[in-house]
This record gives structure tokens, sequence and C-alpha cells, in this order.
């Protein structure tokens, strides 16, 4: 009787254990960015008005495993940026993407093309990219995540 006791008290307590280990009060934990990579700088500008010529936009299309690749063409930071990153912060069904530069130097800015991946996305389900440069919101989007999803959002510069 005392050895049932205990093995039932045992069971308990790797059920209890087991279940705790899981974290379903956040599905998106696990977001992240990876194969982060730039290329630029494409033309050095010194006056501000004239990298605004070129279009900057983003385009994105779903890949294997819930991801979208993301391509940020002619995004704007100094010409001599010390590093271009993106980070990720998720909130409910919004995530927000924020690009920065960590050391930049020079007086003078630079159109860079920035790739990389982001997810995974649950199939079937909306949300919401918000692109922002620092604390600047650039551009926000909503998307219904599907394995033949593409597309191509314009950033205004001067809004």
């Amino acid at each position: 009787m005392k050895t049932k006791t205990v093995l039932i008290t045992l069971l308990a307590l790797c059920f209890l254990v087991g279940g705790a280990g899981c974290n379903r009060d956040n599905p998106y934990e696990e977001i992240k960015i990876k194969d982060f990579s730039y290329q630029g700088c494409k033309e050095i500008v010194i006056h501000y008005t004239k990298a605004s010529e070129r279009e900057e936009y983003i385009e994105y299309k779903a890949v294997a495993d819930g991801y979208l690749d993301i391509k940020h063409v002619n995004a704007v930071f100094n010409c001599c940026p010390g590093r271009i990153k993106a980070d990720v912060s998720v909130e409910g069904n919004i995530f927000n993407i924020v690009e920065s530069e960590t050391d930049p130097q020079c007086k003078c800015i630079c159109d860079y093309d920035i790739v990389f991946k982001i997810g995974p996305f649950s199939n079937n389900k909306e949300y919401t990219l918000i692109f922002s440069r620092y604390k600047r919101e650039l551009v926000r989007f909503t998307i219904k995540y599907k394995s033949f999803l593409e597309g191509k959002v314009v950033i205004e510069r001067f809004k």
C-alpha cells in the first residue's frame, strides 16, 4: 500500500513538472531573426534629400518552416555605420522589427539592402509587422501567413 502511494505521488509530480515546463502564455517566444546580412553602401550622399529620390521598400516572401524572407531595399543609414542590425520584439500578434546601426561615425548617408528571415509564423494567422529605425516607425502592415505569401510595401520617407 505504501509503495503504491509513493508511486502515485511520483507520477503526479512528473506530470506537474512536465506541465510547468511548457510556456503556452506566449506562443511567439521563439520568434527570431536569422541569416541577417546587408549590402551597401550604394552611393555616398551628403544631403538626405538626394537619398529620398530612391524608392525605399520591403519585399517579403514565405519560405520553409513558417519563415518570411525579408528584403529591405534602400534602407538609409550612415555611410560609416559600424554595424547594422535588426531586433524583433513581439506583443500578441504584433511584431516590432527595429533596424539600427551600432557606431555611426561619418557625416554622410548611404542606401543599403538589408536581408533576413523572421519567424516562425503560424499558417492562416494574421500578423502586424512594424518596421522602425530606432524609435521612428517606417511602415506598418498586416499579413495573413500562408506558404505562398509574397508582397512589397513601399516606405514613404517623408510622412
